[in-house]
């Protein structure tokens, strides 16, 4: 089991700036969590090749827990965090571009896809994303995804009180916010229109919440929690 001091002890030696430690504090637990996603789920199927979409903090720790998988990267490069040692392949790639410009890989098919809190930053939707994800995996590969949960019970409040909770869409293209944050339901649907079955879904609790009250109704009822991840397999 890796726990948040195993994954903040890969990036001790860094000299990260205070954005990357932020982000570090902010997503630990959750990245510990898809690690050990990724160590369950490779002990019940093959893993040899794992393509991480927008390489990041998850992409080195993959490379750090599992040095026997061959790691390929797709989406804009961040050489701070991962270098160019850590992968075979760098797809420079928008997965906004899906449908216009094609996905070329020399290392492909691949076994497992990480598609790690990227979705929300798409304004392509997932029905022309995925079915371009599933032709990059092997016949038996499969798609693990972590992304907000659009439904949390913060949401639900501000919306009560008037207030909307999504963020507004950014002026920086090259750090673009929320377009579109989803339901579990929603993802189970978009999974199963193009071809995928749903391996584990899970509501989780893996970012910092500061008031206790929330926190309990939120780990009564885990639709409330914050955020969503599933796994879906290639079934066609």
């Amino acid at each position: 089991m890796i726990l948040e001091a195993d994954i903040r002890a890969i990036f001790d030696k860094l000299d990260l700036v205070e954005e990357e430690k932020f982000y570090l504090n902010y997503h630990c637990r959750r990245l510990a969590f898809a690690v050990n996603s990724i160590a369950d789920y490779k002990s019940r199927y093959p893993v040899k090749k794992l393509l991480d979409i927008g390489p990041h903090f998850l992409t080195k720790c993959i490379c750090e827990f599992f040095p026997d998988i061959e790691v390929s990267t797709i989406g804009w490069k961040y050489e701070r965090i991962v270098s160019a040692d850590m992968y075979r392949e760098h797809i420079q790639y928008d997965l906004n571009d899906v449908g216009v410009k094609e996905i070329e890989s020399k290392e492909g098919p691949f076994d497992l896809i990480t598609f790690s809190e990227t979705m929300e930053h798409l304004y392509t939707s997932p029905l022309t994303v995925l079915p371009v994800l599933k032709e990059l995996l092997s016949s038996d590969g499969s798609i693990f995804i972590q992304t907000p949960n659009a439904v949390t019970l913060r949401a639900r409040l501000k919306l009560l009180a008037g207030r909307n909770p999504y963020e507004l869409i950014r002026v920086e293209r090259d750090n673009p916010g929320h377009f579109r944050e989803y339901t579990m339901k929603e993802l189970i649907t978009y999974a199963e229109q193009t071809g995928f079955k749903v391996d584990s879904a899970e509501f989780c609790n893996y970012w910092p919440l500061s008031i206790p009250v929330l926190k309990q109704i939120e780990n009564l009822i885990p639709s409330f929690r914050q955020g969503i991840s599933i796994q879906i397999k290639r079934q066609d």
